[in-house]
C-alpha cells in the first residue's frame, strides 16, 4: 500500500505535538499487541464492546483503523513504521465532527520501554497538527482523548 504524503498538513523539525506517558504493569509485548493487532486491541480497549472493531494490517502502508461503532473511527489510516515489541507509528485523522481536519492526516508514535518488574513505560506522541483555530480544536480533542484511551487500555490489560 502506498502512503499518500499529500494528506499530511505538517512537516519538518518543528511540528505541533504533544506527549502522553503511562506505565502499564504488563510486558511490552502485550502492550505492543494492543496497538499492533486486532485481537490485542479488542482485549485492551473493548473486551466487552462488540461494536468496537480494529482493522490492523501490520506492514508499512498497511491498514490501521479503530472503528468505535463498527463503522466510523480512524478510517483510511495506515501503519507508518514499527519495531516489534518496541514501537509503532501510524497516521491518524480527526473526528467526523471536524471534516476539514479529518480529510488530512496527523501521525502517532507509540514507544514502549521495559520497566521495573515486567512493566512497560509507554510514550505516545501525537504530532503533525496544522495551524489555525480548527487545528487547535483537533489538538485539544486528542489531548483529552489519548489519556482516556491509555487509561482504558491500562485497566483492561492489567485486569482491573
Amino acid at each position: 500500500m502506498v502512503i499518500d504524503d499529500s494528506l499530511f498538513v505538517a512537516s519538518g523539525d518543528d511540528v505541533s505535538r504533544f506527549e502522553v506517558n503511562a506505565t502499564l504493569a504488563v510486558p511490552p509485548a502485550r502492550v505492543f499487541a494492543a496497538f499492533a493487532s486486532e485481537a490485542g486491541f479488542a482485549a485492551a480497549y473493548g473486551p466487552d464492546r462488540s461494536e468496537l472493531v480494529a482493522h490492523i494490517d501490520l506492514a508499512v502502508g498497511g491498514r490501521y483503523e479503530w472503528l468505535f461503532d463498527g463503522r466510523v473511527g480512524s478510517n483510511g489510516c495506515q501503519v507508518l513504521s514499527y519495531v516489534p515489541g518496541r514501537m509503532i507509528s501510524f497516521t491518524w485523522n480527526a473526528p467526523p465532527t471536524q471534516p476539514e481536519q479529518r480529510a488530512q492526516r496527523t501521525w502517532v508514535v507509540v514507544e514502549l520501554m521495559p520497566s521495573a518488574e515486567g512493566a512497560t513505560a509507554l510514550r505516545l506522541t501525537h504530532l503533525g497538527f496544522g495551524e489555525g483555530e480548527g487545528w487547535d480544536a483537533t489538538r485539544a480533542y486528542f489531548e483529552k482523548a489519548w489519556p482516556h484511551v491509555l487509561q482504558t487500555m491500562k485497566t483492561n490489560l492489567e485486569g482491573r
